[in-house]
């Protein structure tokens, strides 16, 4: 029986490189990725998403999904608060995980792979905070971080045996290095900048949209497209 599974695919280092793992085990996947005017990603040689790059090397299907509208709301009032500027990380990753479970269950798929790295991201990826996303998120043990998993508990797919726990890595820090030497071992060498990633973590940024979001409260994408333009007054 083939086992699928769903990648949440940035199109940065760490979700292809959770990805690749992954697929050397047999594993078919489709990756899913969320269209958000608040990335930062972006290819080195490309011009187009940097996930759609990255399925090209991957060889593997892409399910876009565009939740701008669900996450305005997440934005304006956070369950779980911001990080250091604007940024609703840990009701981010709830919102994605939750629309991914959906479409796993719908195309039948086992379980989720992301490229989270244990101790990278200062509020999304500690492990309690990884811990309270699965639980929120409704997917507990059913989530596997090719790139930290040897330092996690076992996930149900290791425990059942659809993936080699041996075969998965124990990468943890803020240091990208271990990431670069793995992309250069598997020749994969079209990636954004590996500290890539959301407008809301720039205090310049997130200073405009809380100017936005206190004199236009039912803003539009177009308007958070503007505050990437020229200077505001």
């Amino acid at each position: 029986m083939t086992i699928t599974a769903i990648s949440l695919l940035s199109g940065g280092l760490d979700s292809i490189l959770a990805t690749r793992v992954i697929l050397d085990q047999g594993i078919k996947i489709e990756a899913v990725n969320f269209v958000s005017p608040f990335c930062t990603c972006t290819p080195k040689t490309s011009s187009c998403s940097a996930a759609a790059s990255a399925v090209k090397q991957l060889g593997v299907e892409l399910k876009i999904m565009n939740t701008a509208s669900n996450f305005f709301e997440i934005i304006k009032n956070p369950k779980h608060g911001y990080g250091r500027n604007l940024n609703p990380c840990i009701d981010c990753r709830i919102l994605m995980f939750q629309k991914a479970s959906e479409y796993m269950r719908e195309i039948g798929a086992s379980f989720l792979i992301t490229g989270e790295v244990l101790g990278e991201r200062p509020m999304s990826q500690r492990l309690d905070a990884m811990q309270l996303i699965e639980r929120e998120s409704g997917l507990e043990g059913l989530i596997v971080r090719p790139l930290s998993a040897a330092l996690l508990d076992p996930s149900i797919p290791e425990k059942e045996g659809w993936i080699d726990r041996a075969k998965l890595l124990s990468i943890k820090g803020r240091s990208r290095k271990p990431q670069i030497a793995l992309a250069k071992a598997y020749g994969i060498n079209d990636y954004p900048c590996p500290a890539g990633g959301c407008l809301l973590t720039d205090a310049g940024f997130a200073a405009r949209m809380r100017d936005l979001m206190q004199y236009t409260p039912d803003f539009l994408v177009n308007d958070v497209q503007l505050l990437k333009l020229g200077r505001h007054f």
